[in-house]
C-alpha cells in the first residue's frame, strides 16, 4: 500500500510538468503543422552574419508557449547588466506565484530564492512559477513586466511578437489571452539571449541539482536536443528554450555550433514529442542540413597586411596597413572563390601614430560588401623637417 501510494505521489508531482513541457502523445492545437510537413513554422540562421539559411511562415506570429520565458531571463540578465538587479538578490514567492501550474519548482507563498536560482529553474526546468517571481520582481507585476517585454521586443526588431505574460502558460478563461511570436523573432531572442554566459551555461544544462522542501527531484531540462540519454539527442546542440502547450504545439528556439560555424533553429507547431516528426527532430534535420551546405571560413585576421597608404610629408613616403579586426563569410561549399578582400584608403598625411585609422577592408562575396573591417597603420611615421623640402640631403 505504502508503495502504491509512493508511485501515486509521484504521478501527480508529474502531471503538471507534463501539461505543460511534454503533453500528450500527439499534439493537437490550433496552430499545429498548418504547412503539412510537420510544422507550422520554421527558420535557421546563421548568427555572426545574420544570414537566413531556411525559413517557412517565418513572419506569421503563432503562440510561443514557453519560448516566451527567453524574454524573462533576457530582461532579467539585462537588469542585473545595469546594476538594478543582483543574482543573489532574494525574491519571496506571491501567492499567485505559487498557484502556478504547469511545468514548476513548487515555490510555496512566503518562500524565498536568489535571483540566479530562479534563472536555473526558468531556463533549465522551465518553471512557471520561477518565471512569475521574476517577473514580479523586476516590473511590479506581471502585466507591467509584460510591458516592458514588449518594449524590448520592440527594441530587438521583433515586430510579430505580443506579450502578455511572462511564462506562455495558456489561459483557459481567455483563450486569446496568449503571447504571440513569429519564429524569426524567436531567434533574434534566442540569438541575443546566448550573448550572456550564464544564459548559455543554462542552456545547455540538461539537469542541475534542486531542492526546496516541496520538490526535491532537481531541475530537468525539457530540450532533448541536449541531453544525451535523449533519443532525439544532437551532439551539438548548445540549447536554448523548448514550448509545448495544446495550442502551441511541440516548439523549440535551438542553437547549435559545429567547428566555428553557429546556427539558431526555431521549430513551432511540431505534433510529436518526439522522434523524426518533433520539434527537435526537425530542429535537427534542418541545422545538419545547413552544417552540410554551408561553411563560416575566415578570411580576415586582426594584424593581417593588407596594403599600403601613401603619405604626405613623411619620413618615409608609405606606411603599411593592417586589418583592425576579423573577419568571416559564409559560404556554400565549393564557392569559397566568391569571396574577395579589398583595401580602400587614401593617402594621409605625416605624423602617423601607429594605430591611426587610415581607410578600410572590405570584405565581398559575388560582389557584394558583407563585411567591412577598419583598417589602421601598423608603425609611426614622423613628419619631415620644413628644411628638407629646400635641402633633400
Amino acid at each position: 500500500m505504502k508503495r502504491y501510494l509512493s508511485v501515486l505521489f509521484a504521478v501527480m508531482v508529474a502531471l503538471p510538468l507534463l501539461a505543460q513541457e511534454e503533453g500528450p502523445a500527439t499534439a493537437k492545437g490550433t496552430e499545429v503543422d498548418k504547412t503539412g510537413k510537420g510544422y507550422t513554422a520554421a527558420f535557421v540562421i546563421e548568427p555572426a552574419t545574420r544570414r537566413v539559411l531556411f525559413a517557412e511562415n517565418a513572419d506569421t506570429p503563432y503562440p510561443t508557449a514557453s519560448m516566451a520565458k527567453m524574454m524573462t531571463c533576457l530582461i532579467a540578465m539585462e537588469e542585473i547588466q545595469a546594476g538594478r538587479l543582483k543574482l543573489t538578490d532574494q525574491v519571496t514567492t506571491s501567492a499567485r506565484a505559487s498557484k502556478m501550474g504547469g511545468s514548476q519548482i513548487y515555490a510555496k507563498e512566503g518562500q524565498s530564492f536568489p535571483v540566479q536560482t530562479l534563472l536555473a529553474a526558468t531556463m533549465i526546468q522551465s518553471a512557471n512559477d520561477a518565471a512569475e517571481m521574476l517577473a514580479e520582481k523586476i516590473g511590479g507585476s506581471p502585466e507591467a513586466f509584460a510591458d516592458q517585454m514588449n518594449d524590448r521586443a520592440k527594441a530587438l526588431g521583433m515586430t510579430h511578437t505580443t506579450f502578455v505574460d511572462p511564462h506562455g502558460l495558456p489561459n483557459p478563461q481567455n483563450p486569446s489571452h496568449i503571447n504571440m511570436a513569429s519564429a524569426r523573432d524567436l531567434a533574434l531572442l534566442g540569438m541575443e539571449l546566448m550573448k550572456y554566459p550564464l544564459m548559455r551555461e543554462y542552456a545547455k544544462t540538461a539537469t542541475m541539482p534542486f531542492s526546496n522542501g516541496t520538490f526535491t527531484s532537481g531541475l530537468t531540462n525539457p530540450n532533448h536536443l541536449i541531453n544525451p540519454h535523449k533519443v532525439d539527442y544532437f551532439a551539438d546542440a548548445t540549447g536554448i528554450k523548448t514550448g509545448y502547450s495544446g495550442p502551441a504545439g511541440y516548439c523549440v528556439t535551438a542553437s547549435a555550433k559545429r567547428g566555428e560555424m553557429e546556427l539558431v533553429a526555431v521549430v513551432m507547431g511540431a505534433r510529436a514529442n518526439h522522434g523524426p516528426l518533433s520539434s527537435f527532430g526537425i530542429a535537427s534535420r534542418l541545422m545538419s542540413e545547413a552544417f552540410a551546405q554551408y561553411r563560416r571560413i575566415p578570411v580576415l585576421k586582426k594584424g593581417q597586411g593588407v596594403g599600403q597608404a601613401t603619405v604626405r610629408d613623411g619620413q618615409a613616403k608609405t606606411v603599411p596597413v593592417v586589418a583592425a579586426g576579423d573577419a568571416f563569410a559564409l559560404v556554400k561549399r565549393g564557392e569559397e572563390k566568391s569571396v574577395a578582400v579589398a583595401y580602400s584608403g587614401g593617402a594621409v598625411t605625416a605624423p602617423v601614430s601607429a594605430g591611426q585609422p587610415i581607410g578600410a577592408v572590405n570584405v565581398t562575396q559575388n560582389g557584394q560588401v558583407i563585411a567591412r573591417v577598419p583598417a589602421i597603420a601598423s608603425a609611426a611615421v614622423a613628419k619631415q623637417p620644413w628644411w628638407k623640402m629646400f635641402w633633400p640631403f
